[in-house]
C-alpha cells in the first residue's frame, strides 16, 4: 500500500498541472494584459511621483567642490612657490644679518669672559712683536689724568677686522664697552666679509685709561669719523717712517704715544668663513688657530697697557704670563 500511494501521487499532481496549464492557457491572454496594463500604471504613477534629485545631484554641487581636485592642486603648487620665494629671501638676508646690529650680550660676554688659564696656555700665541717704541723723551699721552690709548681704523678694513677682536678682549680687563655693533669687512677687499666689530658708536668706561677710537670709513668705504685732534696729531707722527713703511696705514694705535702699532699682528685668514658666533666659541680652546692669534694678540696689548697703568689692576698685570711678555716688551 505504501509502494502504491508513493507512486500515485506525482500522478495527481501531473494531472492537476495539465488542468491548471489548461485553465492558464484559457485564460492567458486575458490575464496577460491585464497584468501588462496594472503594471504600467504602476511605473507610470512611481515615475511622476519620484524627485529627480539623483539625476541632478552632481549638476547641483557647488563649482568649487566639482572642481576640488584642480583647485587643491593649484594650491599645493602655489604654495610652494611662495615657499621658494620666502626661502631665497631668507638666503639673501643673511649674508647681512647682524651687520650694523648692537653685538650681543652672549658674544660680548665670550669676549670678556677668556678664562685666565687659557691666556695663560696661549701666552704670545706664537705671534711677532709689533709694537714700535716711541723716543724716551715723549710725555705720555693722558685725557682726564688717564693714559689714553688711540686707535683708528676703518669698517672696510680686514686687517682692522682681525684687530677688534683683540683690542677688545684686552681692553675688557681694564674697564667696559657699551655700543659696539657687528660688522664685517668689505665684501670685495682682501678677506672679504670678515666678522668683526665697530667702534663707531662705542664707549668705553674705565678708570685705568681712556679709548680714543675712530672708525673713518664704513664697509662700502663712505666717510665716517674725523679722528680727534689729539688722535690725528698721533697718526700724523706715528703712522709714518721710520715707525712703518706705510705712511696713513690702519690699523693704528698708540699706547699713550709710548708705543705704536701700524700693523695687525697676525693675518685674518684664520677667520675666514667663521661667523661672530663661532668665533667667540673658540676663544676658549687654546689649541684654536683663531683663538691663538687673538688672544696672543690681547695679551700683548694688555702687556703694553700694564705698563701704562703701573701694573693696575693687579689682577690683570700680575699674571705670569702678562708680566712675562711686560719685560720682554722694546724698551724706550
Amino acid at each position: 500500500m505504501a509502494k502504491y500511494n508513493r507512486q500515485r501521487r506525482p500522478q495527481s499532481t501531473q494531472a492537476t498541472s495539465s488542468a491548471s496549464t489548461r485553465a492558464q492557457s484559457a485564460t492567458g491572454s486575458t490575464t496577460t494584459s491585464a497584468s501588462s496594463s496594472r503594471l504600467n500604471d504602476i511605473r507610470s504613477r512611481t515615475a511622476a511621483s519620484r524627485p529627480p534629485v539623483n539625476r541632478y545631484r552632481y549638476a547641483r554641487q557647488p563649482w568649487w567642490r566639482r572642481n576640488l581636485i584642480a583647485l587643491a592642486s593649484g594650491a599645493a603648487v602655489v604654495l610652494v612657490i611662495i615657499g621658494f620665494i620666502f626661502y631665497a629671501q631668507a638666503q639673501n638676508k643673511a649674508a647681512a644679518v647682524g651687520i650694523g646690529d648692537a653685538a650681543p650680550h652672549s658674544i660680548m660676554s665670550q669676549l670678556s669672559g677668556v678664562s685666565a688659564k687659557t691666556a695663560s696656555t696661549v701666552g704670545t700665541g706664537g705671534l711677532q712683536d709689533t709694537f714700535e717704541p716711541t723716543p724716551p723723551n715723549v710725555p705720555p699721552l693722558t685725557s682726564k689724568g688717564l693714559p689714553e690709548i688711540v686707535y683708528v681704523g676703518a669698517e672696510y678694513c680686514p686687517y682692522c677686522a682681525a684687530d677688534r677682536w683683540s683690542t677688545i678682549i684686552a681692553l675688557d680687563r681694564f674697564g667696559s664697552f657699551n655700543g659696539v655693533t657687528l660688522m664685517k669687512s668689505s665684501s670685495s677687499d682682501v678677506f672679504p666679509n670678515t666678522s668683526t666689530f665697530s667702534f663707531r658708536n662705542a664707549t668705553y668706561t674705565s678708570k685705568y685709561i681712556v679709548f680714543n677710537a675712530t672708525e673713518t670709513q664704513d664697509r662700502n668705504n663712505g666717510a665716517l669719523g674725523t679722528p680727534s685732534t689729539e688722535a690725528m696729531a698721533a697718526l700724523a707722527t706715528y703712522d709714518a717712517p721710520p715707525y712703518t713703511n706705510q705712511s696713513g696705514g690702519i690699523p693704528f694705535m698708540s699706547y699713550a704715544n709710548q708705543w705704536v702699532t701700524t700693523v695687525s699682528p697676525y693675518d685674518p685668514t684664520v677667520l675666514k668663513d667663521l661667523s661672530w658666533q663661532q668665533i667667540a666659541a673658540q676663544l676658549n680652546n687654546p689649541n684654536s688657530a683663531a683663538t691663538k692669534s687673538i688672544i696672543g694678540t690681547a695679551n700683548y696689548q694688555t702687556a703694553a697697557i700694564c705698563k701704562l697703568t703701573n701694573n693696575q689692576p693687579a689682577s690683570v698685570c700680575s699674571e705670569p704670563y702678562i708680566k712675562s711678555i711686560e719685560a720682554a716688551l722694546p724698551s724706550r
